[in-house]
């Protein structure tokens, strides 16, 4: 199928009287944000925090102060500035005629957002109800204009308050029944974990009695206790990698979100657990020993991570952390026998040390190599997040075009010193030198799709594309008899038939050359609507090559590309989401409207 450029004189008028088309990838201006990793020349962006002994960002140094290694090899830093937490600029739109909108970004700054990432698929519920009131308590004393938005992860990724600055919407969103604790389907409770060991432990003292022979290994092998316990064994893995597939999922829509936000972003992530390190262990000889699995779903979260410029703070949220055999409410007295507790006790404390040792682990690596910091075994949720925030504002950035330019995916590390002093660096260790759009493309499975993933109802709009949309219902409107355009082919009831005119920034897409100066793409477009309450009513999706001439690609770079989808929707309130994926760069640009009350044309 191929989707061609078409022409609708009214869309091109609105793109060239209303707002000319804005590209991600034209070089930037004066204070605009510098590209992470480019394509063929690359300019590795590193931001850096420093911090004093009492922990307090350190400001007023100098390029000169600094010096960058990849590889072990002394790099030439092209650009340096230090950011002081400088307030948003509000970009002001020129006014958009009648059911026209844009996913243009209308905030643009050369500092930092701060992300709160509350996780409920790895956090059990008591702890989650702490970091609620601790969220509250922080945001009721917030610094004024500090930019903060605040997702939520459990069954999949929510947006329940896009950036801003206003501390009563954040303050409101908490208050809600979507930011309370919901109990994780994946991560079994201590009450599970004691169940599943009570039967066991009754399965034994059932098995034999006094004088029992031992069994042989045909005996061991098909022996119903070994099969219980391989079976809970079995049952606790695949829960684990279901966590880790929904957790890597959720930070690379998160990423795609934030790359169309300037500057860094502190991704303050609160959990119970950190089931994957994101980055490779460049110290060892196979750094996926025990993601073989994930290996490409980690590699493209790491490289969406760090062209998106996030640092991610990783807050333990179970406070300080005591030995559970020795809570005072871990067990009921009598409850077994003396022989059993005391086995018990050695096990839980031995198992909650490994645990809570790989954790903190975990969270350390996962910090150090994004370029944030992890904090744990303290009650102090508050302080953390005062200290995040003033210091994630309070960075230098400073770039360089590395010796080795090869494009080869291996992992460079990346080291930076300061030349005197003894003050701490914070900043990520290294990347993959990849061509990013290869990379991330060559990382999909073939039964996803990436654009659906980003189309979810309360998703935020992403920006790495960047394009126009006209809705309005068709005119006329089809008879009731006609067949329903969308998936949805059973729609009930009355029904509205929408057109969607898009224009779309052709230089936010992979338009390859060919030899007769034409021009080649691979996209997606998507469009699905919603109820309000969230459920899919009906979607259409389209896959298609782009091709233009030399001509027509000349004139879509001056006004876009042109393509009109249409579908049907209950005559209702109606919220659509529309998307458009990029398949040969893997970016994408995604864009929410809801479908108001309008004239609706007569059917033939």
């Amino acid at each position: 199928m191929y989707l061609r450029c078409r022409c609708f004189p009214c869309v091109t008028l609105l793109l060239l009287v209303a707002l000319p088309l804005y590209s991600q990838t034209a070089p930037p201006g004066p204070g605009s944000p510098l590209t992470t990793i480019k394509t063929k020349v690359r300019l590795v962006l590193v931001d850096v925090v420093a911090t004093n002994g009492k922990g307090e960002a350190v400001t007023g140094l100098h390029k000169e102060d600094f010096e960058v290694l990849e590889d072990g090899k002394p790099q030439t830093i092209s650009t340096f500035e230090e950011h002081h937490g400088s307030p948003p600029v509000q970009i002001k739109l020129p006014a958009m005629p009648p059911h026209v909108y844009t996913n243009y970004p209308v905030t643009r700054t050369a500092d930092s957002v701060n992300v709160l990432l509350l996780d409920a698929l790895n956090t059990p519920t008591r702890d989650q109800v702490y970091v609620h009131s601790q969220m509250m308590k922080y945001l009721k004393a917030i610094p004024p204009g500090t930019r903060v938005a605040i997702f939520t992860l459990a069954s999949r990724l929510r947006m329940l308050q896009g950036v801003t600055t206003d501390s009563s919407e954040l303050l409101a969103v908490l208050n809600s029944a979507k930011a309370g604790p919901h109990p994780s389907g994946l991560l079994p409770s201590d009450a599970q974990t004691d169940a599943n060991q009570r039967m066991i432990d009754f399965m034994i003292e059932n098995s034999a009695g006094p004088g029992s022979a031992p069994k042989t290994m045909a005996q061991a092998a098909v022996d119903p206790i070994n099969a219980m316990k391989q079976f809970l064994s079995d049952t606790a893995v695949l829960q684990t990698e279901q966590r880790i597939a929904i957790t890597l999922q959720a930070l690379q829509q998160l990423a795609r979100y934030l790359a169309g936000v300037p500057g860094r972003k502190n991704v303050i992530w609160f959990s119970g657990s950190f089931p994957v390190g994101i980055f490779p262990n460049p110290d060892v000889p196979d750094a996926f020993t025990f993601t073989d699995s994930f290996q490409d779903d980690i590699r493209k979260t790491a490289d969406l991570l760090t062209a998106a410029e996030v640092a991610i703070y990783p807050i333990a949220v179970e406070g300080l952390a005591p030995d559970s055999a020795f809570q005072a409410n871990d067990k009921e007295i009598g409850e077994k026998r003396g022989q059993f507790a005391l086995r018990d006790q050695v096990r839980d404390l031995r198992n909650a040390g490994v645990a809570r040792d790989s954790n903190h682990s975990a969270m350390e690596e996962l910090a150090k190599d994004t370029g944030g910091q992890a904090f744990y075994n303290t009650n102090g949720l508050n302080d953390a997040l005062t200290r995040v925030i003033n210091n994630g504002t309070r960075y230098y950035s400073l770039s360089y075009t590395p010796s080795n330019p090869a494009l080869d995916g291996k992992y460079r590390r990346i080291q930076v010193k300061l030349l005197s002093g003894k003050d701490t660096l914070a900043y990520r260790r290294g990347y993959y030198a990849d061509d990013l759009a290869a990379a991330l493309a060559s990382g999909q499975k073939p039964d996803s799709d990436p654009l659906l993933l980003l189309m979810g109802r309360n998703l935020p709009d992403y920006t790495q594309i960047l394009y126009k949309i006209r809705v309005q219902p068709s005119d006329p409107q089809p008879p009731p008899s006609a067949a329903r355009i969308g998936s949805n082919t059973d729609l009930k009831g009355p029904f509205t038939r929408y057109g969607v005119d898009f224009a779309i920034a052709a230089q936010d897409l992979t338009l390859e050359p060919t030899p007769d100066g034409a021009r080649h793409g691979n996209i997606e477009i998507v469009l699905l609507a919603y109820d309000r309450e969230g459920k899919p009513l009906n979607f259409v999706v389209t896959h298609g090559d782009v091709k233009l001439d030399a001509k027509l690609y000349a004139s879509v770079r001056q006004v876009g590309l042109q393509i009109h989808k249409e579908i049907d929707v209950p005559k209702e309130y109606v919220y659509l989401r529309t998307g458009i994926y990029d398949l040969k760069s893997s970016t994408a640009g995604t864009l929410g409207v809801p479908l108001t009350d309008v004239t609706v044309p007569a059917a033939k």
